[in-house]
């Protein structure tokens, strides 16, 4: 009790502190890119207007802005907005700097957990390695939404490894906040504790189904009618110029579709990642079926995975290459830091270095298939379920 009291004062602290910052830090933070969605959603939500009524809230944006200012439809799942609705009540710098920060605070939660058997200075090394990620870079600087998906992949092999039935729900749920990038990451998650059939495993199983149901319930305060009009949020967010064709994807599948036909289609590259992902399951499951067992290789391959099939990816998104990454440097693969500076050089290639961000992933399937499958990934892991 005294200890769980000591950690509530010291988050308390924290985010006392981060809110303080936020206020008179005087660092510019770019508020007007894909922050601006979230924290105009969360507003008008405080105002009454639901997270999926697209029209009222341009109208709504729009006598707070400009008549000609860019707000797009919310795309992502009710109980995002929820959890992000404190920031509508700050103003809209205060709440960039605290995003900003939440995000920093989550990526190093990240790399914290990815790392638990590493000496304590490579732990910090580990810690900046990923936040001067390229593609963390570009999360943090546009104040994007993927960070939670990453919080929960690196979370769930430390939950397993703990027994941790809450804790391994809790990383499941972080993983539906940005179903696209984490559907395949909660499915390979859930299928692992449905598998095993350990105590704990049932319950955590309990707990995340409990929780998925609590979190619709919730989705119906940010809007009533929200089972139906965030398909329809997701049909406005589609014909958005840019978004079909997606000239700044940074996905094999579409890069596959414009090579054979000269054009972006994320609606064509879905049905090329679909492919994909069959072959490359029926590649894991033919030789490397016992890496699956073992949580942080299962978070590695499924990360890698979603970022080689899944059709509609930007830049941020590549943070989820942080879990093989590490998977890979904890299992000393040297050549990891390849993969990792790889996307270094769109600095030089501006957006049309996305391509490299392809490469990386490509790199590091490779670097993980050629790893030696008798050598157990996580011995702790293993150790702890026996």
């Amino acid at each position: 009790m005294k200890r769980i009291f000591v950690i509530f004062l010291l988050f308390c602290g924290t985010l006392a502190a981060l809110l303080a910052i936020s206020f008179f830090a005087p660092l510019a933070v770019p508020y007007l890119q894909d922050f601006s969605v979230m924290y105009f959603t969360d507003r008008a939500l405080l105002h009454g207007i639901p997270i999926y009524d697209f029209p009222a809230q341009l109208s709504f944006v729009r006598a707070l802005t400009a008549p000609n200012f860019i707000f797009h439809p919310y795309p992502y799942p009710p109980w995002y907005a929820l959890f992000t609705l404190p920031l509508g009540l700050l103003p809209i710098q205060a709440a960039a700097r605290l995003w900003f920060f939440l995000n920093i605070a989550m990526l190093c939660a990240s790399a914290w957990l990815l790392t638990p058997a590493w000496l304590p200075i490579r732990r910090i090394l580990g810690l900046f390695a990923a936040l001067i990620f390229i593609p963390a870079f570009g999360l943090l600087v546009v104040g994007q939404y993927s960070a939670p998906v990453l919080l929960g992949a690196a979370l769930f092999p430390a939950a397993i490894q703990r027994k941790s039935a809450f804790w391994a729900a809790v990383s499941l749920l972080l993983m539906t906040f940005k179903p696209h990038i984490g559907g395949l990451l909660f499915l390979a998650g859930f299928g692992w504790l449905v598998y095993e059939k350990l105590s704990f495993a049932r319950r955590a199983i309990l707990f995340t189904t409990a929780g998925l149901i609590i979190l619709m319930g919730l989705g119906f305060l940010a809007d009533p009618r929200w089972p139906l009009t965030y398909l329809q949020s997701l049909g406005r967010y589609r014909d958005i110029p840019g978004v079909q064709t997606c000239g700044l994807c940074a996905s094999l599948s579409v890069a596959l579709v414009k090579l054979v036909t000269g054009q972006s289609n994320t609606f064509v590259g879905a049905g090329v990642g679909l492919a994909l992902l069959l072959a490359f399951c029926g590649l894991i499951f033919w030789r490397y079926r016992s890496w699956l067992m073992q949580p942080f290789a299962l978070m590695a391959i499924s990360s890698v995975l979603t970022l080689l099939v899944d059709p509609y990816l930007l830049n941020y998104d590549y943070i989820l290459l942080l879990v093989p990454l590490f998977w890979l440097a904890q299992r000393s693969e040297r050549c990891a830091w390849l993969a990792y500076f790889l996307p270094w050089l769109a600095l030089a290639l501006g957006r049309e270095g996305n391509i490299l961000l392809v490469l990386a992933g490509i790199v590091t399937f490779i670097l993980i298939f050629r790893q030696p499958i008798d050598v157990p990934a996580s011995p702790a892991y293993n150790q702890n379920l026996n």
